[in-house]
C-alpha cells in the first residue's frame, strides 16, 4: 500500500484551522498527542493566500500578526513529515487588505459602477486578474521551495459567486473575447448575454483548476497536485461555477467541503453526496470530508463543541458513500476541551474497518441523469424547488 501515491493511500486527516494569533500559542507537542490518538495520516496545514503563516517574501503577502519570523507553518510541516504523514498546504486565496487594493485596484472585482466588491474589510479578488495567474502561482512556487508539500487544497478557489457580477476591465475583455457580448449589468435568465456570462464563468474556474495544477506539478513534480475545494451541495458547487463534469475526473483526490447537514435535509444526504460525486469523478479516488468538531450551525460557535452524536452520525453516514474522515478545529488554542474527544473514536473504528471502507464498487443497474445545466437553465432563481424537491422524491 505504501507504493501508492499520497492521495490514495492517505485515509485519515487532520487540520487545525489556524488564525492569526495562532503563532503566540500552538502547542505542537499536545497537537501532535491528538494527531496519535485520533490515528490520522495526512495533515491539511495553513500556508498562505490573504494570511501567511511563514516567514513569506512574496511582497503584500501578510503575515499573521502574532508571527514575527517565526516560520510556524513550516513547523507543523516538520512534525507531520516526522510522524509519516502526507501534508497539504492550504491556501485561503481570494481576498486581500487595504493596502494589497491600493496597490492592484486592477486585481479586485468591481460593480457595474466601478465600485469594488468587498467581503467584511476585505476586498475580492478577480479570478480574471493577475493575482490568480501571477500572484497565487509564485506564492506556490515559494512554499513548495521551502518545504515541498505533498499538495495543496484551497478553500477560496473559485472566486465570485454567482450573485454578484464583475465589471473590472479583465472581466468585459475576456467575456467579449469568449461571447462578443458585453457583460450582462445583471440576473436576467431570459437574456442571452447572462446565460453565456454563466456557461463563460463555469469555464474560467476549470481553466484555474488547470492552471494551478501546472504550477504545482511544474514546481512540485508530478504527485504535487491541487484540489481546490468543492462542496457536496449541488445548489453550492452551481453558485460557485463548478463543473463537477469537468473537474472531478481531474481531480486525483477530492477536498469535500460538506460540513454538515441543512434545515431540511437529513444524515442520508452525506450518503448521497459522496456517491453522487463518485459516479462523476470515479470509485477510485478518495474523498475525505472536512467535518467539524465544533458548533457549526445559523450562527456558528466555533469555541464550542459539537454535539459527538451529531458528528458521529454525520461521518458515517459519508462513510456509507464512500467518504474519507476529516477533523477540522478552528484556532490551536483549547477553550471548549469537550471538542477534543469526539474524533478518537470515529477515526479509531474506522482504522479498524478501513479495508471495507474503500475501494467499493457500485452493483446498482439503474441510474439518474441529472446534469448541473439543468439545475442552472430550468432552476435559475429557484431551482431548490425546481430541481432539489423532485429529485429527493418529493
Amino acid at each position: 500500500m505504501t507504493a501508492m501515491p499520497w492521495h490514495r493511500r492517505t485515509l485519515r486527516w487532520a487540520q487545525t484551522n489556524l488564525v492569526e494569533i495562532d503563532p503566540s500559542r500552538y502547542d505542537g507537542s499536545w497537537w501532535r498527542d491528538h494527531w496519535r490518538r485520533t490515528r490520522v495520516q495526512g495533515a491539511i496545514i495553513n500556508a498562505g493566500g490573504i494570511v501567511a503563516y511563514y516567514p513569506t517574501e512574496v511582497p503584500l503577502h501578510h503575515r499573521a500578526v502574532a508571527l514575527c519570523d517565526r516560520d510556524l507553518f513550516g513547523e507543523i510541516v516538520a512534525a507531520a513529515r516526522e510522524e509519516g504523514f502526507s501534508v497539504i498546504a492550504r491556501m485561503d486565496s481570494n481576498r486581500v487588505a487595504e493596502d494589497f487594493y491600493r496597490a492592484h485596484p486592477d486585481w479586485i472585482c468591481v460593480d457595474a459602477e466601478g465600485a469594488p466588491h468587498r467581503q467584511a474589510d476585505k476586498y475580492i479578488t478577480c479570478i480574471n486578474s493577475a493575482y490568480h495567474t501571477e500572484y497565487l502561482p509564485a506564492i506556490m512556487r515559494e512554499v513548495i521551495a521551502r518545504v515541498r508539500p505533498d499538495g495543496f487544497s484551497d478553500n477560496s478557489w473559485a472566486g465570485l459567486p454567482r450573485d454578484r457580477i464583475c465589471h473590472c476591465r479583465n472581466c468585459r475583455e475576456a467575456f467579449h473575447a469568449f461571447a462578443g457580448l458585453d457583460l450582462p449589468r445583471g440576473q436576467d435568465w431570459s437574456r442571452e448575454d447572462h446565460r453565456r456570462w454563466i456557461a463563460w464563468n463555469y469555464r474560467r474556474r476549470t481553466e484555474i483548476w488547470d492552471l494551478n495544477n501546472a504550477v504545482t506539478t511544474g514546481a512540485g513534480g508530478p504527485e504535487c497536485i491541487w484540489s481546490g475545494m468543492i462542496s457536496g451541495d449541488v445548489p453550492n458547487n452551481g453558485h460557485r461555477f463548478i463543473d463537477l463534469k469537468e473537474i472531478l475526473p481531474r481531480a486525483s483526490i477530492v477536498m469535500l467541503d460538506h460540513q454538515r447537514r441543512n434545515p431540511v435535509d437529513g444524515f442520508a444526504d452525506n450518503t448521497e453526496a459522496g456517491k453522487r460525486l463518485h459516479e462523476v469523478g470515479g470509485w477510485d479516488k478518495l474523498i475525505p470530508e472536512s467535518t467539524p468538531q465544533y458548533q457549526l450551525g445559523q450562527p456558528a460557535f466555533r469555541l464550542a463543541s459539537m454535539p459527538p452524536a451529531e458528528v458521529r452520525l454525520w461521518s458515517s453516514s459519508g462513510f456509507a458513500g464512500g467518504l474519507q474522515p476529516w477533523w477540522h478545529h478552528i484556532g490551536a488554542l483549547r477553550e471548549d476541551r469537550w471538542q477534543y474527544r469526539i474524533a478518537e473514536p470515529i477515526f479509531r473504528w474506522h482504522e479498524k474497518h478501513e479495508a471495507v471502507l474503500v475501494n467499493r464498487q457500485p452493483i446498482a443497474d439503474v441510474g439518474v441523469i441529472w446534469p448541473h445545466r439543468n439545475h442552472d437553465f430550468f432552476g435559475r432563481g429557484r431551482a431548490a424547488e425546481r430541481t432539489m424537491v423532485p429529485t429527493g422524491g418529493s
